[in-house]
Formats: structure tokens, C-alpha cells, sequence
């Protein structure tokens, strides 16, 4: 965990490039997952006003941890709802004693939105913060200056105006936004019209009436183009019953009467094509993955979408191609990073069905996104189908293959299933860690009351892993990739769930638990800080001033020497600053620099871990690491002679030695260039 959220804030501001940013932003947000305290802190900055690097980079750490806080609380992990609630808890304070200003109340909002979050009171406008633009003022906004630069930027990319938007209008009131989306989607234009569409699907009622009513109006005043109209019946069927959908029906007809043609999509010749479809297994959570490549006339693209159980379509979203490579070298990181199996296009159709189906049994509606899945998979393919354990087995056939078998075949099927997790990747990640499980098994006293505490929950859980596997199954056996017949696997385990076959008698659900517990112990694990000693040894190395960042860079020259020092040099010199410990303590003290050694030597031969090792560094701890490191090299001399030594290491040992002056020249620049030499020297080090 960084030691204070400015040095990281720094680091980030000063990235290089983006995925160096992007690394530096992931972990960050994970280790405020980890420590939910510290997110107070992170907000405090950027409230502060500084420098818009400084804000900027406060802002995409805050917001990418509430996404991954979002995602805990999903899936019912506690830390999640923590962190959000330690985050507004002192938000709210601090808008409590002084309210915050407008920009900043629009900004915490678009953090919030950013995130995937409803933003809270304190990251709203009230309508009477806005004199003259609410729409009892009689003053109408000037949608032309909010859209006109989206739309230049922008326009290209419809679902990316969307989700600018939505970030611009999260902190207004919803009287105004409203406003502005009808106002947006009457403005003659594709795009606006496109909007109409993504706004259709949002989780407010008085967006989706408004968005509705605008397309009517443009059906009636035929400014609607053929190919939006035509997308409306499908997006109809994913509506609820209500005003909105009325509106839309509107819309419908006075295109029919328009004489609209009914195919949707682009010109003729340029239909999207699918080259290819991806889809994994769904994990432990139970979100799936869905990939395309799509060929629309000269354009190319990547499409992906993610199922959730308990959700719907989470997610949907469409990564425009400029060229083939380009396409071919974006499906290969994703694919990557992810075990995929190749299925038919229509195998993605159903499964997208399954899930508006789920969704709509939900009363959710589908990611906004799934308006372009629409039109290049077709929307007659996408009508919500019913998405329970039984629906999907009977949509592949299982129960007519499973009824064709003897029982003992069948408990042969169900018996393969202790194979999965050596068969597939994607079943290491089936495991439970809620809130309640987590409770559940610390109040046990052994071991065989944590694999009870387990079972109980398994037990209510039974429908949920049940459509799990079920899902698995089809998805499998729509890859020609996936082992012959694993498929029938998967669908004997479902139906046997459905019918009520005892959990013990499963073995993936005894694979389930022990995978539970396995997880259960990593996490305690990880709660535990890397480095600990007692008391007594870090008051000892304090009173020596050998602090942490000293020591770090100490025992950084211990990992790279070109020649491996001997102990008795590199412990000598160093047990000399310290001084001669109580013989109780010289244990522990040698058992603490054994470990941190260790530790610094893994570290060391990876640049993107020294790159965020020394972002958590002031100057000044720098100043000391750089001091630690010099001090190493000269009692160890002989570790490093000339002759293995280059023009850039001899360089940099002279910068290191200055940069440990109080009075030398400053340790910035040392940032950038010491985790790359730092990993090239430990790799030749003998």
C-alpha cells in the first residue's frame, strides 16, 4: 500500500505514457480497495486546489477505485460498500461545514457517473443553484455549446458522445436533464438521433420518456433516418411497460406510415459481417465475455459485451479499427486475457437474448451499448428470451441426450466434473467470498466447521451455481475448441442440481469449497503487511535513522551488485550503523533484514515494479534510498569492479552518490530512468 495518496497522486501526473499511467491507476485502486481508510485522504486532495495534473490524476484514481468498489459490492464483498461509504461519509462532512462549490460539485459527479454510480446529494445541483437555466425560468440551455465540441471530437463514435454526456449531466437536476436530452435528440442529426436511441436504455423513466417523445416527434416531422427507425421495434422489446414504450410505439408507426424500409444497418453493399465471435465461460462472479470482430464495408471493429448473473447485459460497447491490424492486435490483447472459445455468430444472438431475457425478469434494462449489437447482429435476433437453468439445457438439447443415457452414464458425466478445473482456466475463479460466508467462517473454531460454514452456504446458493453451469454449457458446446462432449458434462451437473441431487455428491461443488477456503486464507494472507518485525527491532533501526527508504536502497545495491557480495560484508557494514543489538532482538533482526532482502530482490528485476516501488517515495525518502544505495556500494567495493561496469552504470552510481547530498543536485530525474536500470543489472548480475 503507498504511504500517502499525494506521492501517488504525483507519479500519476508524471506517467510517461498511458500504460504506465494505467498500471499506476489499477494498483492504486486496488490498494484503496484493500485499505478503505485511506480513500479520506485521496478526497481531501482533490477538493484542495492545485495544479489540474495533480486534480486530474486525483480524479481518475478516485474514480477507477469506486469502479472497483462497485464491482466488490456487487458481488456482495464487503470492502466494496466500505470504501463507498468511507468516501461519502467524508465527502458529505466536509460539504456540511462548507458546501462545495458548483465546478466541484460537477466533477464529483462526473467521478461517480465515471464509476458506474448514482452520484450522491453532495455531487449534485439543485435547481436553485442554477438561476435562469431551469426550465420554469424561461431561459432555454445552449445544447449547441455543450454539443458541438463533443460532437467534433467525437462524432465518429456515437456511444463514446453517450457516455460524455452522461458524465456531463450526472450532477444536474433531473428536471433539466430531461430537458436537455429531449432538446439533444430533436436537433436534426444521426448522431442526436443515435443518442435518442443510448438514452432509451437509461435507468431513469423521465430519460427514457424523453429520449421517446423526441423520436416521435422526428418520426412525425420524417427526419428520422430509415436505418434508426428500424432499430426501434427491438429496442422496444426491452422496455418495460410505460410511458416510454407507448412513445415509442408511436414512433414505430409514423415510420411505417412513413414507408421506412425495414432492414436497419448502413447503405446496401456495407452490411456489418461478423468475422469472427468469442465467448468465455463466466467466472466466479458470473460474468461471461463476448467478443467480435465486425467488417462494416471499409471499417473495421471489435465488439464486446459482458453478461452478469443477477444482472443482464452489464456491459456493451463497440472499439472502432482504423485498420485490419489494428482490429487483428486489439482481439489478441483482449483475447489475451481471457479464455475464450471461438463460437458461431449465433451462438453470441442467444446468448445476448438470455441475457435481456434475464434483465427483463429483473425489471433492469440492458447496457446502452447493446444498441450497435443490435444493428450489426440484427435486432430480430436479439428478442429477450427466457434465460432459467432449464431454458438454456433445453435450448442445447441436453435433456433429450441426458434421457437417452443409462444412469450410470449420467453419474459418469457428473463424476467428470472433478476434471473441470485441470480442463479450464476460467474454473479457478469459481469461488465464493461474500460479507455473510466471510462472518460465517471466522466465527468457526476448526477446520471442519469453516468447510460447514461453506456447505450452508452453498446450499442456498444451489439455483445460482446451477444456471452458472448451465450457461458453461452452452457456451461450450457451441465451440467446436472445447473438448469433444465436455459440454454434456457440464449440462448432467445442471440438470442434477435443478432436480435436487445432493451437493456432496458433486464434485465440483466439493472444488467450489475447497477453492472457498484456499481463497478465504490468500486473503487473510494479503492483510498482512509484506514486511513486519516487533516493536523492539523497528524502534532499534529508528534510533539508528536506518529508515524504510534507506533501507530499501541498501539492499536494492545488495540485489544488482554485478558481483554477489559476501554476507559478512554487506551485514557488517550495515549492523555497524545500527549498533550491537540485545541478544533477544538479534534474531528477530536478522529474521527482518533476511525477508526484506528477499522481498527487495523480487522487486528488483521487475521495472514496473521498481516504477511503483519508488512512486511511493517523497523527495526526500528518495534522497535517503539513493543514500542507503551508495552505502551499500562502498562497503562492498570489491562487488563492483570497473571492468563489469558501463558507461551508464558508472553515470548513474555518480548520480546516486550526489542525489544522497542534502545538498545535491535532486533525485526527479532519477525517477524515470532507475527501475529499467535497476532491472537490467539484476538480470546480469552473477
Amino acid at each position: 500500500m503507498f504511504r500517502d495518496p499525494s506521492v501517488l497522486i504525483d507519479a500519476i501526473a508524471a506517467a510517461p505514457d498511458d500504460p504506465q499511467r494505467a498500471r499506476l491507476l489499477h494498483d492504486g485502486a486496488r490498494a484503496l480497495l484493500a485499505e478503505p481508510a485511506r480513500v479520506a485522504a485521496l478526497a481531501a486532495l482533490l477538493i484542495d486546489p492545485g495544479d489540474s495534473a495533480r486534480q486530474e490524476a486525483a480524479a481518475a484514481l478516485l474514480s477507477d477505485a469506486l469502479a472497483e468498489a462497485r464491482m466488490a459490492a456487487e458481488n456482495d464483498a464487503p470492502e466494496g460498500r466500505a470504501l463507498i461509504a468511507r468516501l461519502d461519509t467524508a465527502l458529505a462532512t466536509q460539504d456540511a461545514a462548507r458546501p462545495f462549490a458548483p465546478d466541484l460539485r460537477l466533477n464529483l459527479a462526473r467521478i461517480y457517473a465515471r464509476a458506474g454510480l448514482v452520484p450522491p446529494p453532495f455531487a449534485m445541483l439543485s435547481a436553485e443553484t442554477l438561476p435562469g437555466t431551469a426550465p420554469e425560468a424561461g431561459e432555454m440551455p445552449d445544447i449547441g455549446a455543450l454539443l458541438d465540441p463533443i460532437l467534433k471530437e467525437l462524432g465518429d463514435a456515437p456511444q463514446q458522445v453517450h457516455a460524455a454526456l452522461a458524465e456531463l449531466l450526472a450532477g444536474l437536476p433531473r428536471e433539466l436533464v430531461t430537458l436537455m436530452v429531449s432538446m439533444t435528440v430533436a436537433r436534426l442529426g444521426d448522431v442526436e438521433a443515435r443518442l435518442g436511441l443510448y438514452w432509451l436504455l437509461d435507468p431513469e423513466p423521465d430519460t427514457r420518456l424523453a429520449a421517446a417523445l423526441a423520436l416521435l416527434s422526428r418520426a412525425e416531422d420524417r427526419t428520422l433516418a430509415p436505418e434508426i427507425g428500424a432499430l426501434l421495434p427491438a429496442l422496444r422489446k426491452w422496455l418495460p411497460d410505460e410511458d416510454a414504450r407507448a412513445a415509442l410505439d408511436g414512433a414505430i408507426r409514423r415510420q411505417l406510415q412513413n414507408r421506412a424500409p425495414p432492414a436497419p444497418g448502413p447503405a446496401p453493399g456495407v452490411q456489418p459481417e461478423i468475422r469472427e465471435a468469442f465467448a468465455s465461460l463466466p467466472d466466479g462472479a458470473g460474468a461471461q465475455s463476448l467478443i467480435a470482430s465486425l467488417r462494416i464495408g471499409g471499417q473495421r471493429a471489435v465488439a464486446m459485451a459482458m453478461l452478469k448473473q443477477g444482472h443482464g447485459v452489464k456491459d456493451a460497447f463497440v472499439i472502432p479499427c482504423e485498420t485490419q491490424a489494428d482490429q487483428k492486435t486489439v482481439l489478441t490483447r483482449i483475447l489475451s486475457q481471457i479464455e475464450a472459445f471461438q463460437v458461431p455468430p449465433e451462438a453470441l444472438a442467444e446468448a445476448l437474448a438470455r441475457g435481456l431475457g434475464e434483465a427483463a425478469e429483473l425489471g433492469l434494462l440492458p447496457a446502452p451499448g447493446m444498441v450497435d449489437f443490435a444493428e450489426f447482429l440484427g435486432p430480430d435476433r436479439l428478442v429477450p428470451r427466457p434465460g432459467a437453468t432449464p431454458e438454456i439445457l433445453g435450448s442445447i438439447g441436453a435433456p433429450e441426450e441426458l434421457a437417452a443415457l443409462s444412469d450410470a452414464n449420467r453419474r459418469k458425466l457428473i463424476a467428470r466434473s472433478a476434471e473441470w478445473v485441470m480442463q479450464l482456466d476460467q474454473i479457478d475463479s469459481w469461488f465464493e467470498d461474500t460479507g455473510d460466508l466471510r462472518a460465517a467462517i471466522a466465527r468457526a473454531r476448526s477446520d471442519t466447521g469453516r468447510e460447514t460454514a461453506v456447505w450452508k452456504h452453498l446450499a442456498t446458493r444451489r439455483d445460482w451455481w446451477a444456471r452458472q453451469i448451465a450457461v458453461s454449457a452452452a457456451t461450450l458446446k457451441a465451440s467446436s475448441e472445447a473438448p469433444p462432449r465436455l459440454w454434456l458434462s457440464f449440462a448432467a451437473v445442471a440438470q442434477a442440481l435443478v432436480e435436487g441431487r445432493a451437493l456432496k455428491r458433486v464434485p465440483i461443488m466439493e472444488a467450489i469449497v475447497a477453492m472457498t477456503l484456499a481463497a478465504d486464507e490468500d486473503r487473510h494472507e494479503e492483510e498482512v503487511p509484506p514486511l513486519t518485525a516487533p516493536r523492539e527491532v523497528l524502534a532499534l533501526l529508528a534510533r539508528a535513522q536506518v529508515d524504510g527508504a534507506y533501507l530499501e536502497g541498501y539492499l536494492t545495491a545488495l540485489a544488482i551488485a554485478p558481483l554477489q557480495p559476501a554476507p559478512a560484508d554487506w551485514l557488517v557494514a550495515l549492523l555497524g550503523m545500527i549498533g550491537a543489538p540485545r541478544s533477544d532482538l538479534l534474531d528477530p533482526l536478522m529474521q527482518f533484514l533476511m525477508t526484506e532482502a528477499n522481498l527487495i530482490n523480487e522487486i528488483s528485476g521487475d521495472a514496473q515494479a521498481m516504477t511503483r516501488a519508488l512512486a511511493q517515495l517523497h523527495d526526500e525518502d528518495l534522497r535517503d534510498w539513493a543514500a542507503g544505495f551508495d552505502d551499500m556500494v562502498q562497503a562492498t567495493r570489491g562487488s563492483w569492479p570497473a571492468k563489469r561496469l558501463n558507461a551508464e552504470d558508472k553515470r548513474l552510481l555518480r548520480d546516486l552518490r550526489r542525489a544522497a547530498d542534502e545538498g545535491g543536485t535532486g533525485v526527479g530525474p532519477l525517477r524515470e530512468v532507475l527501475p529499467g536500470w535497476v532491472a537490467r543489472r539484476h538480470a546480469l548480475r552473477q
